[in-house]
């Protein structure tokens, strides 16, 4: 199971209604305990209190929890209900920063219970969205639903879409805590379609990552991977080096679910140096253990030992007991699949144990299974059969007990909603009586009044109107055509062409070429392919390198490279352009790894039907291009120079599933991957350039 942090946890932190005064600097508190001195015991001193509270809940939450006290007792003295209601909110907020989350939901439902009698539909929608959230780090995930409803139904009415996509995100949250999928995923993308709008680059990765956890929840893996592209890219664009390392280390787990545990380690070591860039320690210790999980996929046991070591170093000393079964777990599958028993034995008594004291079900479980397996493998099948009937009873108790929460769950969310429904259809008939009343009187004197008017007009109206709806009619028609075919129009040119360089060919009528001075060009090409077509027929040998260019035009996209084009089976793609960046040749070379790996896989499951299997060389280089448009029908994007003519030649000069880079891409590679120099090689009309051998992504021992 591999290790994630819940972006979930990180969305709600922000959603507690904390004033403005929170963010401001430390010495404003001094200011304010000044003004204290001299105020008066009034509205005002409430006020005063409540901010002062604010300000330092974080770093002084007994002080904190004094001022907030005070405050609700000379708000209550005074009548002052808003404040009042404040001041509860508050102390909410300080039990739950001290973790005492069953005071903190009293002190919610206080401010809850004021705010509904004042119906401040703004304070109102605070308090709920609290409640929620507390409900959900308590387990009480269809009590969360409750309050996380009405609040989306108050910011709807408010109409603050930022509130609407966070209350969108706690329902999914909470939909998806209970097994409820579809729901989950319909409350998502809502959200999504907000932030999307607004262009909130860091709600949307938030919303992508969580739907790629929904997507892994699934077994979903390659839909996990999209997801996880997506927030990945977004989060290269923010400043925030902890989400960033977690975005990568999303992306990894999706990848080593894919069996590309190869290409996954690029990312975990990533993630690890931001989080030792950081000083983060759990951080760490949750990449050193899928490090050591990626490792033992590959098979590389002892490698994998060594970063599964240095978590469980970094869990002990934060006494992290939960991380710390994750490891132990992990050790002692590393363990078993060497051959090691008895030392696999021991490390599954180890989290056997924490479990137990714990209290934790899922790793008690877990452990029995392991014991049976371990035992079997020792040949000593009377402990085996024993920790099997043991893991099979607590397996069906465990089944049972989900079985009837989730129907407990599902049938008081059922409840709810048609609660709901019944409240909102009483409340529309309450509305449409009353209009009706109101409006009876004057509706039968208009009726008598203009009943002659109407005679005499309703000749000459009806044919107008049918003459103008003919008209109406055909010319909707008229411009759902032309939309139709403008969007085909669209949608083709941003197939042939970059979405920047379609954007100005439909503004301007043409693209002005231009000139990149650092870009990463790739080529590749498939050994013997005049040989291969002549054994298939044309159809089968179309199908087959389809489906070879469809899967590298997927993996280019999730690395950001820009596809240029095909010539027979060799495939031309390019990093830094259109728009420039500067970790291309990275990028590149990350990609062709993973082509590389992806053929291998596609050919072995072809290798039934094929005579012959495909296999590819790979060249890269680094340099200056000039790109634009050529053509004035056929629109083609294309990219010119020295560049591209050293690449093509690395690929000619290079080894069949060997990627051949030039000196320029190593040294923009050479601290990620390690490289083996091959010499200064003859190169079709360049004379000898320098080329290396890419043999992998370069680890931390």
């Amino acid at each position: 199971m591999k290790k994630r942090v819940d972006i979930r946890v990180l969305l709600l932190t922000g959603l507690l209604a904390l004033p403005v005064a929170l963010c401001a600097q430390t010495g404003r508190a001094d200011s304010l305990r000044q003004v204290l001195q001299n105020i008066k015991q009034d509205t005002q001193r409430v006020n005063v209190l409540t901010e002062l509270a604010w300000e330092i809940n974080e770093r002084h939450t007994d002080e904190s929890a004094a001022l907030f006290e005070q405050a609700a007792m000379l708000a209550k003295s005074l009548g002052y209900a808003k404040g009042e209601a404040a001041a509860w909110n508050g102390l909410g907020v300080v039990e739950e920063i001290r973790g005492n989350l069953a005071q903190a939901e009293a002190n919610y439902k206080k401010a809850l219970a004021i705010r509904r009698q004042l119906n401040d539909l703004k304070d109102l929608g605070a308090s709920l969205n609290n409640l929620g959230v507390i409900n959900e780090m308590t387990g009480h995930f269809d009590t969360a639903l409750v309050f996380h409803r009405e609040n989306l139904r108050i910011q709807e009415q408010l109409r603050d879409t930022v509130k609407i996509a966070r209350a969108q995100f706690n329902l999914a949250a909470a939909y998806q805590e209970m097994g409820l999928y579809p729901e989950a995923q319909s409350h998502l993308l809502d959200a999504r379609l907000i932030l999307e709008a607004r262009n909130d680059r860091d709600g949307m990765a938030k919303v992508y990552t969580q739907l790629g956890h929904l997507q892994l929840e699934l077994d979903r893996y390659s839909d996990a991977l999209k997801w996880y592209t997506r927030a990945l890219h977004m989060r290269e664009r923010l400043d925030d080096p902890a989400r960033l390392a977690e975005a990568l280390t999303d992306y990894a787990n999706a990848l080593d679910e894919v069996d590309s545990s190869r290409v996954a380690l690029t990312y975990y070591q990533r993630a690890l140096q931001l989080w030792k860039d950081l000083d983060d320690l759990p951080g760490q210790a949750n990449v050193y253990t899928n490090i050591g999980d990626a490792y033992k996929h590959i098979g590389n046991y002892d490698r994998a030992l060594r970063y599964l070591q240095q978590a469980e170093k970094i869990c002990l000393s934060l006494d992290d007991k939960q991380a710390l079964m994750e490891v132990y777990n992990t050790i002692g599958d590393v363990h078993y699949r060497a051959g090691r028993q008895s030392t696999a034995l021991e490390y599954v008594q180890k989290y056997y144990n924490i479990a137990l004291e714990t209290g934790d079900e899922k790793y008690v479980q877990g452990a029995y299974k392991d014991f049976a397996e371990v035992y079997a493998r020792m040949g000593n099948f009377a402990q085996a059969y024993h920790w099997r009937v043991q893991y099979d009873s607590l397996r069906y108790v465990r089944l049972n007990e989900k079985i009837g929460t989730d129907f407990v769950r599902k049938e008081a969310v059922f409840a709810d909603q048609k609660k709901q429904e019944e409240i909102e259809e009483q409340k529309r008939e309450i509305r449409v009586r009353d209009a009706e009343l109101a409006s009876a009187q004057t509706r039968q004197w208009a009726l008598l009044g203009g009943a002659v008017l109407l005679l005499l007009v309703a000749g000459l109206l009806y044919n107008r109107n049918r003459i103008r709806a003919r008209a109406n009619s055909e010319l909707a028609a008229k411009n759902r055509a032309i939309q139709l075919e403008r969007e085909r129009a669209d949608n083709l040119l941003t197939n042939i062409l970059p979405e920047q360089t379609a954007l100005e060919l439909k503004l301007h009528n043409k693209v002005q070429p231009v000139r990149y001075e650092s870009v990463t060009v790739m080529f590749t090409d498939f050994k013997g392919f005049t040989t291969i077509a002549e054994s298939m027929s044309p159809e089968a040998l179309i199908a087959v390198l389809d489906e070879c260019f469809r899967l590298f035009d997927e993996i280019i996209s999730r690395h950001g490279l820009e596809k240029i084009k095909t010539i027979g089976d060799s495939y031309m793609c390019a990093g830094g352009l259109p728009v420039e960046n500067t970790t291309h040749a990275f990028d590149t070379v990350s990609a062709a790894m993973e082509m590389l790996e992806e053929l291998r896989m596609l050919m072995q499951r072809k290798s039934v039907s094929l005579k012959t299997l495909f296999e590819m060389r790979i060249g890269i280089h680094t340099g200056p291009v000039v790109a634009g448009v050529v053509g004035s029908h056929k629109f083609a994007y294309d990219i010119w120079g020295d560049t591209v003519n050293v690449a093509a030649r690395l690929e000619q000069g290079g080894e069949i599933g060997r990627i051949n880079v030039s000196e320029t891409t190593y040294q923009h590679i050479k601290d990620h991957f390690h490289c083996t120099y091959r010499g200064h090689l003859a190169a079709k009309n360049k004379g000898e350039i320098a080329m290396y051998f890419v043999d992998g992504p370069k680890l931390e021992k």
